[in-house]
């Protein structure tokens, strides 16, 4: 061992010796080569799976305007290669100037600034074309109204032409003409200040295929003579898309078929992009419709607009549905995260105003309008309706006395100036800030109640939890406050009998705040300090007796003044009255006086307010049903509005009525029209409902992906197990297990054309229009679809909690 160690030693050390002498052999090696050229680090726009932009400097020299911008991927990388990406989809910039409010031509006249109360800027593109109408894409009924409108563009020609690379993802884009060099349209300043402040917009999507990964929407704002980036309170931003827009709509620009905010080919989403060319003096040349973005929102959001975009596509919006009421605040929110410019809203603008309060009204069926009365300043087409010809009968905003505004010279009611900084606001936010007030000054709470028999009869002994200084039957404010207590063991049900507070077997209503009136079944009041106990004795309401247990809501209904944002008394006919509904969390009742496990929540409270409001009143859409009585006497305590309507969407209150119970009502229509609340849910918001009781739309425009089951639903809330034990709902058409119920709800509301769907609900234990009683369990839907399994209903469906 010790020999052959010594071996290897040996011949290492000789080759050691005889490659020093190789190498000394050879001499000199030379002098350093020259460093070669950097290479390009960073990955190329063509490989870039993701995309962003930065607008790091803008700059206007001799009226040439240009941009240094970089782009980076979603870990940083610098993305290189624009320069020469010949292929690219979509790029161009925009530029416009924050100056006064320019108005749309609406007679044949030159467009005219605003003069009167707080001026509030507007943006002005330095890129306009006056377009003249297409004949062949003018729709019917607007051939009168076919006319040359202004319309502001971007800068899109170029491309990669006007593009120098400064460094690895770092780019100057130099327009290729001159601010004067752009056309020049009589009436419309487009002169260059720079001491106003500047938009910069950038529109970049790389190739045909939409990707929110890719696609990029930016802006600056700059002031030219300083060359700084402008502050927030030196620019215009009025709503914000994500808290004001994306919180209802989607923005999953991926999925085919959704319906989304992208428009202009897929390559348009920022609101601060789009204000830039939908401004106030632009115009749709085939229908003369404004393409100002607030009066445009306006009207799609009320169904009443109809334009014609590129190459002769016309965009009817006359189907769309709103869910938020008719607050301003669902859009223009307010208060400190709300963007700089909020309060803008209030301000008037020929545009805005006349998109709620002229409705269709025109140049030419209204052509009088053009024309002040005699005597009368000519305050232009729009002027003139709001201050000699408007209604409160012809108004868009039904009931709305716009020109008594102006009667009373109270020209700060529209024109906001240091008297009414708010202007027009404080007749819009009124409403909204009595609601405020009231539902703060009245908020109240529901304690347990305890349920007993007594001689046979049912007795309910409630507390409130009451914030005010008199209880609600002696406050004059008070219109009504209805209790709605429902009998559950797992499951609300139906059944008609009658009963001392209507016909109801396992629900009823009182109004607490007319109790006194009731003698079919006695009603005592104790007041101790801030609880008020109510005891309700000789019920007769067989499946609450039977149960002895159930849930409890109550609705409130305060009479407020929208000029004061008060409560007054409702017989005050000097007040601008409005009704206020105020709604505690639910509650419940027990023998014991303990809480019950009520309805299990299956949707989220936030995601329903997102597009339907906080405590959204669903009255009127109720009241289309049938004529409605008082709900505490015979069948009015099913078939009224008022209270049964749900506040809070997501307590399971709505299904003490929408179930599944066998009844005749329930089983009256066919599983398109179904009652249950699932199905009918599900249905309305698909659009597959097949009709609704009454003369009224039919059709809903869901404005979020309608197979994204996490638009409504939080992750955890859909559980099939929990499902798949509930009672079928028995419709005209036969009984429905209830996975099934939910599912086809969507995807099969009827057999015909939905044939593969119905065979894999059979096939899999599911019951569809089945023979009463067919079901008794069996739905083997949770083994494949429940969440988080391979199928489950987070995979097949385009989930996004």
């Amino acid at each position: 061992m010790k020999n052959h160690n010594k071996g290897k030693l040996l011949r290492a050390t000789l080759s050691t010796a005889l490659l020093a002498a190789l190498v000394g052999g050879c001499g000199s090696d030379g002098k350093d080569g020259n460093d070669g050229n950097d290479g390009t680090t960073g990955v190329h726009i063509k490989d870039a799976t993701s995309l962003s932009a930065n607008i790091l400097d803008a700059r206007i020299e001799d009226g040439r305007v240009s941009v240094d911008f970089s782009l980076e991927n979603a870990n940083g990388v610098p993305v290189y290669g624009l320069d020469s990406f010949n292929q690219i989809n979509t790029l161009g910039f925009g530029i416009a100037k924050l100056d006064s409010l320019q108005k749309r031509d609406m007679k044949g006249e030159a467009a005219k600034s605003s003069r009167k109360g707080t001026k509030p800027s507007q943006w002005t593109s330095y890129i306009n074309t006056l377009k003249a109408p297409n004949p062949a894409h003018v729709p019917a009924g607007f051939e009168s109204l076919a006319r040359p409108q202004i319309q502001p563009g971007i800068e899109s020609g170029c491309k990669t032409d006007c593009i120098e690379v400064l460094d690895s993802g770092v780019y100057r884009f130099t327009f290729p003409k001159s601010l004067a060099e752009y056309p020049q349209i009589d009436g419309l300043n487009t002169e260059f200040n720079p001491e106003l402040t500047h938009r910069i917009t950038l529109e970049l999507k790389p190739t045909a295929t939409v990707s929110n990964a890719t696609l990029i929407n930016n802006h600056y704002d700059f002031v030219p003579a300083t060359g700084m980036a402008a502050k927030a309170e030196e620019s215009r931003e009025l709503v914000a898309l994500k808290e004001s827009c994306i919180r209802c709509h989607n923005d999953d620009y991926e999925t085919s078929g959704a319906p989304k905010l992208l428009k202009h080919g897929g390559k348009r989403t920022d609101i601060q992009n789009c204000v830039v060319c939908h401004t106030s003096y632009a115009g749709d040349p085939e229908t003369f419709a404004t393409l100002d973005f607030g009066a445009m929102a306006h009207r799609i959001h009320q169904g009443t607009y109809t334009m014609v975009g590129y190459g002769g596509s016309i965009h009817d919006y006359s189907k769309v549905t709103f869910p938020g009421g008719e607050s301003c605040q669902t859009c223009h929110i307010q208060g400190e995260d709300a963007p700089a410019q909020a309060e803008y809203f209030g301000f008037h603008r020929q545009e805005a105003c006349a998109s709620c309060h002229m409705g269709e009204f025109n140049v030419v069926d209204q052509a009088e309008w053009l024309t002040p009365p005699d005597g009368q300043k000519d305050r232009g087409f729009v002027g003139n309706y709001f201050h000699y010809y408007a209604t409160p009968e012809i108004d868009g905003i039904k009931g709305a006395d716009v020109r008594a505004v102006f009667d009373a010279g109270n020209c700060a009611g529209c024109h906001a100036d240091s008297s009414n900084p708010q202007g027009s606001a404080i007749f819009h936010t009124a409403t909204d800030n009595a609601k405020s007030s009231v539902r703060e000054t009245y908020s109240f709470s529901l304690e347990t109640g305890r349920f007993a028999m007594n001689e046979g009869k049912g007795s309910l002994t409630v507390t409130l939890n009451w914030p005010g200084a008199q209880a609600p039957d002696m406050d004059p404010a008070v219109k009504s406050l209805w209790l709605v207590a429902a009998a559950y063991d797992g499951e609300y049900s139906i059944r008609r009998l009658s009963a001392n507070f209507g016909q109801h077997a396992g629900r009823f209503s009182v109004d607490l705040a007319d109790y006194s009136k009731y003698s079919n079944g006695t009603i005592e009041k104790h007041e101790n300090g801030g609880q008020i106990e109510y005891q309700i004795d000789g019920l007769t309401h067989a499946d609450i007796n039977a149960i002895q247990q159930g849930t409890l809501s109550a609705k409130l209904y305060v009479c407020a003044d929208k000029a004061t944002g008060n409560a007054v008394a409702c017989d005050d006919d000097s007040a601008a009255m409005t009704e206020v509904v105020v709604a505690p969390k639910r509650a419940s009742f027990s023998p014991s006086g303990d809480a019950i496990d009520g309805p299990e929540p299956v949707v989220s409270a936030g995601k329903c307010a997102d597009c339907h409001d906080a405590q959204a009143d669903f009255s009127k859409a109720h009241s289309r049903t049938r004529a409605t009585g008082s709900p505490d006497t015979g069948c009015s305590s099913c078939h009224t509005s008022e209270p049964n309507t749900a506040v809070h969407l997501d307590d399971g209150s709505c299904a003490s009525c929408h179930n599944g119970t066998p009844t005749l009502a329930h089983n009256a229509k066919a599983f398109s029209r179904g009652f249950d609340f699932k199905v009918m849910a599900h249905q309305i918001h698909a659009n597959t409902r097949s009709g609704r009781y009454g003369n009224y739309t039919t059709d809903i425009s869901f404005p979020g992906n309608v197979a994204d089951c996490a638009v409504c639903h939080d992750k955890g809330q859909i559980s099939l197990e929990s499902l798949a034990i509930k009672q079928a709902f028995l419709a005209a058409d036969g009984e429905y297990s209830p996975t099934v119920a939910a599912c086809a709800s969507c995807h099969a509301p009827t057999l015909a054309g939905n044939e593969a769907a119905v065979n894999h609900f059979q096939q899999n234990g599911g019951v569809y229009q089945g023979t009463e009683g067919s079901y008794s369990g069996g739905e083997s839907c949770a083994a494949c679809h429940s969440e988080g399994k391979t199928f489950g209903i987070d995979k097949v469906h385009p989930v996004n909690f």
